[in-house]
């Protein structure tokens, strides 16, 4: 197996640029065309996937030096976040030595719940003008008819997601 990918070394603002390279159970670090490290995976002492970097970052500690890796570049747009994410889950199945996700089902789960949550948002917002009793009735008509059509993009939302979740689950078993 050959992967190669573009990461950030080390946390906060203090961070460098480099590749990251898995190639015959050899795990190479580069940064300026210097070698950090080229170990064989079984000499790597831990790797560690933070919860909050959902798969994007690592921490990989080699004969006691901690490197951490990310594949999210810092201050990038929303597709290099998800293609950052989409990179350490492949790279996360490579080091655990399972076959490599189809497809990233994270992005549109969190595209999904940014979505729920700004409807449910505007459906409260709305209501709230339209209970109003200072605010004219054209504005008091507008705003609860906005507030049940965002109420009824939340319930389809949430109802595609109950069967989308239901189907993975049998396909699962």
């Amino acid at each position: 197996m050959f992967l190669t990918a573009s990461v950030e070394c080390g946390k906060y603002f203090k961070f460098d640029r480099g590749t990251l390279t898995l190639a015959d159970r050899q795990l190479r670090l580069e940064i300026d065309g210097r070698c950090q490290f080229d170990v064989s995976l079984s000499s790597i002492q831990k790797i560690v996937w933070h919860w909050y970097s959902f798969s994007g970052a690592l921490e990989v500690t080699i004969a006691g030096q901690s490197y951490f890796l990310s594949f999210v570049p810092r201050s990038s747009a929303l597709s290099a976040w998800y293609n950052g994410l989409s990179t350490g889950r492949r790279w996360r199945a490579a080091l655990e030595g399972r076959p490599a996700p189809e497809r990233a089902t994270g992005p549109r789960l969190f595209q999904r719940i940014a979505q729920i949550v700004v409807l449910g948002c505007l459906a409260l917002l709305s209501m709230a003008v339209a209970v109003d009793p200072a605010v004219s009735a054209l504005i008091r008509i507008l705003s609860s008819t906005f507030a049940v059509g965002a109420g009824l993009g939340v319930i389809v939302l949430l109802g595609r997601g109950a069967i989308a979740i239901g189907a993975a689950l049998r396909g699962k078993k």
